[in-house]
């Protein structure tokens, strides 16, 4: 098969959740065997244009397109950045000849609409974007309450437009189709629950003691650790706020990794807490340190608030023989119900994430042996099987 991913930015460029997906998938399809092209957006640009950089990485031919900044407030911001991602799909048709195209959000959707509407079109619905970017912009001030007054009926013509487009929907998880649904209840999607996988790169490849030796973490109490972007709805106010007495207490530490909006008024809560020598906020590391990070803990935190939509950080560190305590909130509790039941809480309730790192730091919650959890990765979120599910998907999209 001919494939060309289309996604608004490059993993290796901008990290986050929509890229890894798309990069991981065009990979794994090179691997394969098929011809695969990437698309994205080039947020390096200063200006607007048609101009391409092109490249091949891991087999993967990567085309680059001119994606500047844009204000919040010009009314037109969509309506652009659709504009240019079709003349740059247009200008890589006219190169290459594709069987398939793999959308990753509602922009890159319209300009598949626009630019290639002879090639049948997977559209992967990450998240309900109407419901991500009212979350956005629920706490951005008034410049986010303007933008989301204006913003939210075209979201929906977006999204809509994008779903009855598609030759082929999917997503991650049950949960986001359930939340598809329930937004657009006229438009009858046929999709495709396909989740992601954790690559081999992530399993356990070194023990507990050598990886707390290379990150400079003490080997002489529990770690608990998160790995998120710095943002309202992953709730990681909560888990300060859970974790602070404990840590105090001389139970355990809490490493925090990633970065965001939310940086300075976590780090204010840490302080207020008098937490800051057990509980720190790495800011961005690298993979090979978040490698280490979930080699290197006893207990993966995830205290989402609101609208995960799959999770694929739970499976990396399952696969590195963590469990995971996590809220009830959006797809978690369909990854971890099978495995960890008794790991789950309720969300914004820091007393009982409290109680529950209590009860696994004191031997009172009975722990999965760590080969458990990487066999139930294996099982159940092994690569071959996820990308025999995909190539199916092409292969009826393109049939249809």
């Amino acid at each position: 098969m001919r494939i060309l991913t289309v996604t608004d930015t490059f993993f290796p460029d901008a990290p986050g959740g929509l890229g890894r997906v798309a990069w991981d998938v065009a990979k794994a399809m090179t691997r394969r065997g098929h011809q695969v092209g990437l698309l994205a957006g080039d947020r390096s640009a200063t200006s607007r244009g048609r101009s391409l950089r092109v490249e091949t990485v891991e087999g993967v031919q990567i085309f680059r397109h001119p994606k500047p900044p844009m204000s919040l407030l010009d009314p037109f911001r969509d309506a652009k950045q659709i504009a240019d991602a079709a003349a740059a799909m247009r200008d890589v048709l006219s190169r290459n000849s594709y069987d398939v195209l793999h959308c990753h959000s509602i922009f890159t959707a319209g300009a598949a609409i626009g630019a290639a509407a002879h090639v049948p079109v997977v559209q992967t619905v990450h998240s309900p974007a109407i419901q991500e970017l009212s979350f956005n912009w629920r706490h951005k001030g008034i410049v986010g309450g303007l933008t989301g007054f204006a913003g939210r009926p075209r979201v929906r013509q977006l999204e809509r437009r994008a779903m009855t487009a598609a030759t082929r929907l999917h997503a991650l998880s049950r949960f986001t189709v359930e939340q598809m649904k329930s937004e657009y209840p006229g438009v009858q999607g046929d999709y495709e629950v396909i989740p992601h996988w954790a690559d081999a790169a992530w399993f356990r490849s070194t023990t507990k003691s050598e990886a707390r030796r290379r990150l400079c973490w003490p080997d002489d109490e529990p770690v608990l650790f998160t790995v998120r972007q710095l943002r309202w709805r992953y709730g990681l106010d909560t888990a300060i706020e859970a974790v602070a007495p404990v840590a105090n207490a001389g139970h355990c530490r809490f490493y925090i990794a990633g970065e965001g909006e939310e940086q300075n008024r976590l780090q204010d809560l840490v302080n207020r807490h008098g937490a800051a020598a057990k509980i720190r906020l790495l800011g961005r590391i690298s993979d090979e340190e978040l490698r280490l990070a979930y080699q290197a803990a006893d207990v993966f935190i995830l205290p989402t608030r609101a609208l995960e939509c799959f999770g694929l950080i739970i499976l990396e560190a399952l696969a590195c023989g963590v469990p995971v305590i996590g809220t009830t909130v959006g797809a978690i509790p369909e990854i971890l119900q099978p495995i960890l039941p008794e790991w789950l809480v309720p969300a914004e309730d820091p007393g009982a994430l409290r109680r529950k790192i209590e009860d696994v730091l004191a031997g009172r919650l009975q722990t999965p042996a760590a080969s458990e959890l990487t066999d139930y990765v294996n099982g159940r979120f092994g690569e071959s099987l996820i990308i025999d599910h995909y190539e199916h998907l092409f292969l009826d999209a393109i049939g249809r």
